[in-house]
C-alpha cells in the first residue's frame, strides 16, 4: 500500500511539473502588425518562434523569449510572453519549451498587415457565459443543447472560418452573484477549454481584442489575459491607417462622470481627426449597450457623452453586448433639435454609426424589445455573432449564427491571406429576410485618407528603432512653436513638451516601454504623427 500511494504520489507531482503548458492565448497590446501578447496557463517555459515551420524541435527556431510576466489568479498561474519587431503580414510558428526538453505542440499566428490596401476582417461578440438557475430564479433557460454547447459550436465556427482577429465585447464567464455563490475558477477553466475548439486545426491560433463586461473584473482582463487594470479603455490602429479601433468602458454607472476616460476619447478621437492623421474608418466596442433591444432601458448618459462625438469625429460603427440578443440598427447619429427621436437618436445615413449586438455568443437569450422606428435594421432572440469585413470603401456586416446541424458545412478556411470573406457554408442570421448582409459605404473619407497618404511629412525621427535618445528633425525650422507629444500604441499619452520650436529636437525614450510608440508633432492646424520603435 506504501509503495502504491508513493508511485500515486510520484505521478500526481510529476503530471503538476511536467504536465504540457494549458490554454495558449494571444491578444494585442501594441500594434497588431509588429507585435503580440502571448499567454498560457500552467506550467512556465521559453518561447521559441520563426517564419519557418520547425515543429517540436525548438532547437531550431531562430528567435526565443523567456516570460515577461507571471500572475497567480482562479487557481492557475498564467504566463505572459510579448513578441516585438515582428514583420507585418507573416505567418510565425512558435512552440513553449519547458522542463529542460519538452515542448508543447507547435501553433502559430499571423502577424496582421499595416498596408491599408489590404482588406481585414474581425468577428465581433460577447457575453459566452452559461445560464444560472436556480430555484426558478436567475437567466431564463438556454434552448438547444444549452448555453455552453452554444458558444462551444460558436467557436467551432470561429475555426471554420479563420478571421483576422476577435473583438470580445465582455461577459465571459458568470462570474459572483449577490444571488447565489458561483465557481468562478471552474468557470474559468470551462470557458479556456472551450476557446480552444478555435484552435485551427493547423493550429492557428486567434487573437482577442478584450473589452470589459459586467460579469468579470478589471482583474480578471489583467491577470488572465494581460490587459493592464489602467488600461480597460484603449485604441489601436489596424491596417496602417484602415481602421481605429476603440475598446471603452461601459460599466462605470454614468460615462459623463468619468472624466478621465472622456477626456481621453476626445483628445484621440480629435488626434486621429486631422488631415495628415485620419483612418479610413473609426470602429468602437465596448460591453453595456448605449441602444438596448431586449431587458434593458437605454444609456442616456452614453448618448449624452459619446453619440455626439462619434458623430463629429466619424465613427461608424459601434459592437454592443450585454442584452442577448442579435440587433442591428440604421446608422444613428446624436441630434437635440429632433422632434422625432430615440433618446436623442435620429437615422442619419452618412454621418451616423450602425450598432451590432448586442451578447448572444452563447448566453441565455431573452425575449426582443418591438424593432425601433427608424433606429432598428433587424432583431431577434437568438444566438450567434457578427463577421465584419472592412476595407477603404466600405464594411461588410454578416450575421452568423450557430446551426449545430450546419457547421460541418462550413467550408475550413486555411489560407494566409488577410481579409479573406466569409466561408462558403456559414449559417446566416436572417436569410429570410435578406438582412444577412449588409453594406456601411465610405461617404466621407476615401479622398481625404487617399490625399494624406501621398502628403509629405516636415519631419523625420532618427533613429529608429531607438533605445533612449532620438532626434525629431524638421526640415525647415518651425515658423510657429509646436507642442511634441508621445502616446504608447494604445494611445495613452506618456509625455509632452511643449513651445518647441527648434529644427533638431532631442527626445529621451529610454523610460518609455519597448514596442511601437507614437510621436504626435500638434500644431494649431493640424497633428502630424510618426511610429517609434523603441528597443531593449
Amino acid at each position: 500500500m506504501k509503495i502504491l500511494f508513493s508511485c500515486l504520489l510520484l505521478f500526481l507531482i510529476t503530471d503538476m511539473l511536467y504536465a504540457q503548458p494549458k490554454w495558449p492565448r494571444l491578444t494585442y497590446r501594441d500594434d497588431p502588425a509588429t507585435t503580440i501578447a502571448m499567454a498560457w496557463s500552467g506550467t512556465p517555459g521559453t518561447v521559441y518562434y520563426d517564419t519557418i515551420d520547425h515543429g517540436t524541435n525548438f532547437n531550431q527556431y531562430a528567435q526565443s523569449k523567456t516570460v515577461d510576466r507571471t500572475t497567480t489568479h482562479k487557481a492557475y498561474n498564467h504566463h505572459f510572453v510579448r513578441l516585438t519587431n515582428l514583420t507585418p503580414a507573416k505567418v510565425y510558428y512558435f512552440v513553449i519549451q519547458y522542463n529542460v526538453s519538452a515542448t508543447s505542440a507547435r501553433y502559430s499566428f499571423q502577424t496582421l498587415s499595416d498596408d491599408p490596401n489590404q482588406p481585414m476582417s474581425f468577428i465581433s461578440g460577447g457575453d459566452s457565459r452559461k445560464a444560472l438557475n436556480f430555484l426558478g430564479l436567475g437567466d431564463p433557460a438556454c434552448w438547444g443543447n444549452g448555453c455552453r454547447e452554444t458558444r462551444q459550436d460558436l467557436n467551432r465556427i470561429v475555426k471554420k472560418i479563420r478571421p483576422d482577429f476577435v473583438a470580445f465585447t465582455g461577459d465571459y464567464i458568470r462570474n459572483f452573484d449577490v444571488r447565489f455563490i458561483v465557481d468562478s475558477e471552474e468557470d474559468w477553466e470551462d470557458w479556456f477549454d472551450d476557446w480552444m475548439l478555435a484552435t485551427g486545426p493547423d493550429n492557428r491560433l486567434i487573437p482577442i481584442i478584450h473589452a470589459l463586461g459586467n460579469h468579470e473584473d478589471a482583474a480578471d482582463l489583467d491577470l488572465l489575459f494581460d490587459v493592464s487594470n489602467t488600461d480597460i479603455y484603449y485604441a489601436t490602429n489596424f491596417g496602417g491607417n484602415l481602421f481605429r479601433f476603440y475598446t471603452l468602458n461601459s460599466e462605470p454607472a454614468d460615462v459623463c462622470a468619468d472624466v478621465i476616460q472622456k477626456n481621453w476619447l476626445i483628445n484621440d478621437l480629435q488626434q486621429h481627426s486631422t488631415p495628415s492623421n485620419t483612418p479610413y474608418w473609426k470602429i468602437v466596442q465596448f460591453h453595456q449597450p448605449m441602444i438596448p433591444h431586449a431587458e434593458y432601458a437605454a444609456r442616456t448618459d452614453m448618448i449624452d457623452c459619446w453619440a455626439s462625438e462619434f458623430e463629429q469625429y466619424g465613427v461608424r460603427l459601434v459592437c454592443e453586448s450585454h442584452t442577448h440578443v442579435m440587433k442591428t440598427t440604421y446608422p444613428v447619429a446624436y441630434d437635440a433639435t429632433a422632434t422625432t427621436s430615440y433618446n436623442g437618436l435620429v437615422r442619419k445615413d452618412t454621418t451616423g454609426a450602425v450598432f451590432i449586438g448586442d451578447g448572444s455568443w452563447g448566453a441565455p437569450p431573452r425575449d426582443a424589445y418591438p424593432p425601433i422606428p427608424n433606429v432598428t435594421r433587424d432583431v431577434e432572440k437568438t444566438s450567434g455573432f457578427f463577421f465584419v469585413n472592412v476595407n477603404q470603401s466600405r464594411i461588410q456586416i454578416q450575421g452568423i449564427v450557430p446551426y449545430a446541424d450546419s457547421i460541418a458545412n462550413i467550408v475550413q478556411q486555411l489560407d494566409d491571406i488577410q481579409g479573406t470573406p466569409l466561408a462558403a457554408g456559414t449559417p446566416l442570421w436572417r436569410v429570410g429576410n435578406g438582412s444577412q448582409s449588409f453594406i456601411i459605404p465610405n461617404y466621407s473619407t476615401i479622398t481625404a485618407v487617399n490625399k494624406i497618404a501621398k502628403q509629405e511629412k516636415r519631419a523625420t525621427l532618427m533613429p529608429n528603432p531607438a533605445t533612449d535618445i532620438v532626434t525629431l528633425q524638421f526640415k525647415e525650422m518651425p515658423t510657429e512653436a509646436v507642442t511634441i507629444e508621445i502616446y504608447d500604441a494604445r494611445g495613452k499619452k506618456c509625455r509632452s513638451y511643449a513651445n518647441v520650436q527648434e529644427q533638431y529636437f532631442r527626445l529621451d525614450v529610454s523610460t518609455l516601454c519597448s514596442g511601437v510608440n507614437f510621436i504626435n508633432i500638434v500644431s494649431k492646424d493640424d497633428v502630424e504623427s510618426h511610429k517609434l520603435i523603441i528597443v531593449r
